[in-house]
């Protein structure tokens, strides 16, 4: 996978997760929304009045259940619309890492596996190509000819002293009895 690939990627999952929560969302809430069942809503009353009947404890038993299962209803449908709206983008959300850290971006020219030691891969980064060695990999002839190294040791760039030879002395000038 190129950063290009994984920038479409996640940005793609980004604003198809904001996209299908704001479309969603608007169908489920504000087109077929939902009229929360209460005890004061003609829905209820209706059933209320045509389901309940009896003696007042039997009505009052009726209408309490009617209203208690209306309002269980009402959760139910708003859960479900609020799961149908966030769970996709939260799974897509979870997802994504994941799938980015199976699939980690690939630049092979900045890349150099068969060195495990870090001077050997600085060596090849700070490798440079000899302009004859251009103007031969360019097809281009008859170049004037420059004399100077054309590949620079990590030491000329960065020295790096003898750090064992220096702890050692360290420790050896702390044992000697003064």
């Amino acid at each position: 996978m190129t950063q290009g690939e994984r920038n479409v990627l996640v940005w793609g999952v980004r604003i198809g997760s904001i996209a299908w929560m704001a479309v969603l969302g608007f169908l489920l809430f504000v087109t077929f929304g939902i009229e929360p069942a209460n005890h004061g809503s003609s829905e209820v009353k209706d059933r209320m009045a045509a389901e309940c009947m009896g003696t007042f404890k039997d009505r009052y038993d009726c209408k309490e259940a009617i209203i208690v299962k209306s309002g269980q209803e009402t959760f139910i449908g708003m859960a479900w619309r609020f799961l149908l709206v966030m769970v996709p983008p939260m799974a897509m959300t979870f997802w994504l890492p994941s799938y980015l850290r199976r699939n980690p971006v690939h630049n092979p020219a900045h890349h150099h596996e068969a060195a495990s030691d870090w001077k050997s891969r600085a060596q090849f980064h700070t490798q440079v190509q000899a302009p004859e060695e251009a103007a031969h990999d360019l097809h281009v002839d008859g170049l004037p000819p420059i004399h100077h190294p054309a590949h620079h040791s990590i030491d000329d760039i960065a020295p790096v002293p003898d750090w064992k030879a220096k702890a050692q002395n360290q420790i050896s000038k702390a044992k000697r009895p003064e």
